[in-house]
């Protein structure tokens, strides 16, 4: 029989433990929000890496690769790689700009475009069925809440990163091997520690 202090001692209420975490239940919410969107964009041969971008683009077509790797909140190098996946299934194409040849410049396919209105519908149906567990003003609440939650851990991050100084590695977070998510302010205070 195991010591009750060992490493290896199940924990009796882990699961109910795990439901009262708020940094657990933001996550898990954040991962069925994913899995929701992912498997109903899938239908249309979308990945979900890609819908990030092709929302950011819906928005403003033609923006740079870096303006894009900024607002998406992912490395540049990720956005390079996501982009060349995204020309082979035929959703975007990347242009020299005329005046600063430096740049390159991200836009939308015609297939791209033809695929908006389904995406936005999904987007809109997964938005109401989100929301229909609620009230309107427990659904503004959620979200005031929500925003300052992010607010208070960009903030922690950000100082937290600046204190580790140039010696310490930076290591960003990864919901799987091809999407490096670090978020641009975070991006910016790890840039500075180098």
């Amino acid at each position: 029989m195991m010591p009750n202090n060992s490493p290896h001692t199940p924990y009796p209420n882990f699961d109910a433990e795990l439901d009262e975490s708020l940094g657990f239940l933001v996550a898990d919410t954040g991962r069925a929000v994913k899995r929701g969107l992912y498997v109903r964009i899938a239908q249309h041969d979308i990945r979900g890496g890609h819908w990030y971008c092709l929302r950011s683009l819906f928005q403003q077509d033609g923006i740079t690769q870096r303006e894009l790797s900024q607002r998406l909140g992912i490395m540049e190098s990720s956005t390079v790689e996501m982009l060349r996946a995204m020309e082979k299934e035929n959703l975007i194409y990347r242009r020299r700009d005329t005046e600063d040849r430096r740049k390159v410049r991200v836009f939308l396919t015609e297939h791209a475009y033809s695929l908006r209105p389904t995406l936005m519908n999904i987007l809109m149906e997964l938005r109401e069925t989100m929301e229909s567990s609620m009230s309107p003003s427990e659904a503004a609440l959620l979200k005031i809440l929500l925003r300052q939650l992010r607010k208070a851990l960009e903030t922690d991050t950000e100082n937290y990163v600046r204190a580790l100084g140039s010696n310490q590695p930076q290591e960003a977070d990864s919901d799987s091997k091809n999407d490096t998510w670090i978020g641009p302010k975070l991006m910016r205070a790890t840039k500075k520690t180098k």
